[in-house]
């Protein structure tokens, strides 16, 4: 990565010899421009907008200091390194206070220079991190980023790009508590996702030619585990920093328009695509044949021709394989029917929480059928429920079996099962007692011990941690270790190990 500096000094000689240190010994940098007094510098850097601005601190029209001050409301990402002579060094130390990255003496040392260079890179390259990670949570939810700043921090110029989506899409609802998923501050492959199920991929064409990149997604597809299904949105052709959030946003478009509940799809975007208006005549006509029969059962009020054609309905819709938002809005349409019949008495926005579980849950049409059972004909599953298990002891029970159990694969339906109450039901009690969602909670569950077994043997290896927490793709565990705590698993070890040795010393 380079980073882009303007040097500024009212001495050309200090000028070039700062210049000239630079681009024979800094290959992370280079010079975009210099300017001989402040506000020259001021002018050149609001055209530029360097990564780093390297400034005598006394120059005509504005001094070095004034100069930060400014820079710093309007670029507060920008570094600044002020030069003073001796006599200016209690001017110098006002300016580090007041945001200042650092600042040298002069005449200037190489080795001095090269030294606060260093230090400035490494904030440099947690500021261009942090931008980078800002933009792509930016178009990942729809909005559009400002190009010049994409541009800034996006460090090549062309890429590949992905997106795979393990099971249902990202919840509409409780987004606030959503974790974001980031690709490590060392990694080149740039990740981003919503949630713990997603990444989008953006891979520089720099580091894979097209047939790496599609066996890299080959291996992606492999790493899936049963019984989740996934939905993989890719696009073959390298496309260019300008065209990236457009492509980002197509991706997305068709990863809503292809996700279908238990259904694994593979969607190479250049490939032209298939579409079907017969088959999508035959579902509609489907839908209205089943709302019909379903409704004429409803009025009957048996509960056991009810959920006949359920069942049936679902099982007859699998086979056209519709979409997860198709589904969704036909569920909706169905318990529309069991409100208007006396037959469900959960709330329109209880429901939806439930049916955005179920659907997130599900790894097949039948598991998202048995679910949707529940929230459609609650009334009889409930009571027995509700006296057993709406307690904060019984919830401590779940908890405890969840602990024992975190280095296996939980499932929520098997949690259900192993308690003997409904998923919805199951997903009111997380929500209750915990605040979170079940994979939430899990997660946040896994991430607590795992920092403990960090703290009880440091010298650890973080894929060893990882697997006893249930994770055996290291990387991935890094990125939720950094999504729920802040620091990267290294970096959390690395303060142990600070936090040691200063009580040895003690």
């Amino acid at each position: 990565m380079e980073y882009r500096v303007l040097v500024a000094d009212d001495e050309p000689l200090a000028l070039k010899s700062v210049c000239l240190i630079i681009e024979q010994r800094c290959e992370n940098y280079k010079i975009a421009a210099t300017a001989e007094n402040g506000q020259e510098a001021l002018q050149k850097i609001r055209e530029y907008v360097p990564d780093l601005v390297i400034c005598d601190i006394k120059m005509p029209l504005l001094s070095g200091v004034e100069l930060a001050a400014i820079i710093r409301k309007e670029f507060p990402e920008i570094c600044f390194i002020i030069v003073s002579g001796y006599q200016d060094f209690e001017y110098a130390q006002s300016a580090i206070r007041s945001g200042v990255t650092d600042y040298l003496l002069k005449p200037i040392v190489p080795s001095a220079l090269l030294n606060s260079l260093e230090h400035a890179a490494v904030k440099i390259r947690k500021i261009h991190y942090t931008e980078r990670n800002r933009i792509l949570r930016t178009i990942g939810n729809g909005k559009k980023a400002d190009m010049q700043k994409l541009k800034r921090y996006i460090p090549y110029r062309q890429y590949y790009g992905a997106i795979l989506r393990t099971n249902g899409l990202p919840r509409r609802f409780a987004m606030d508590k959503t974790r974001e998923i980031y690709s490590d501050i060392n990694e080149q492959f740039l990740i981003f996702g919503r949630d713990e199920m997603e990444a989008l991929y953006l891979i520089p064409k720099k580091l894979l030619s097209e047939r790496d990149f599609l066996r890299y997604m080959e291996k992606i597809q492999k790493q899936r585990k049963e019984p989740d299904y996934y939905t993989l949105i890719y696009d073959s052709r390298p496309f260019s920093v300008n065209e990236l959030q457009e492509k980002i946003r197509k991706m997305y478009q068709e990863l809503d328009q292809r996700s279908s509940v238990g259904v694994t799809q593979c969607v190479n975007l250049a490939e032209p695509p298939e579409i079907s208006g017969q088959q999508a005549r035959e579902l509609r006509e489907l839908e209205e044949n089943i709302m019909m029969e379903l409704e004429a059962a409803a009025r009957t009020k048996k509960a056991d021709r009810i959920r006949s054609e359920i069942r049936k309905g679902y099982s007859a819709l699998e086979k056209y394989r519709p979409s997860q938002l198709w589904m969704e809005n036909f569920t909706r349409e169905i318990m529309a029917v069991m409100r208007q019949n006396g037959l469900s008495r959960i709330s329109v926005p209880e429901s939806e929480y439930l049916l955005s579980d179920a659907f997130f849950y599900a790894v097949s049409v039948k598991m998202l059928t048995d679910s949707l059972m529940d929230i459609f004909l609650n009334f009889q599953r409930e009571e027995l429920e509700e006296g057993k298990a709406d307690s904060q002891e019984y919830f401590d029970k779940i908890e405890h079996y969840l602990k024992l159990n975190l280095g296996k694969p939980i499932m929520l339906m098997e949690l259900c099962h192993q308690f003997g109450i409904s998923q919805p039901y199951m997903s009111r009690l997380f929500r209750k007692y915990s605040g979170n969602s079940f994979s939430q909670h899990l997660t946040e569950l896994r991430m607590n011990r795992a920092k403990e077994l960090f703290r009880e043997k440091p010298d650890s290896f973080i894929k060893d941690v990882a697997a006893m927490v249930g994770y055996e793709d290291q990387f991935y565990f890094s990125r939720l270790f950094r999504s729920y705590t802040g620091k990267s698993p290294s970096e959390f070890l690395r303060e142990i190990s600070n936090d040691n040795d200063k009580e040895i010393k003690i």
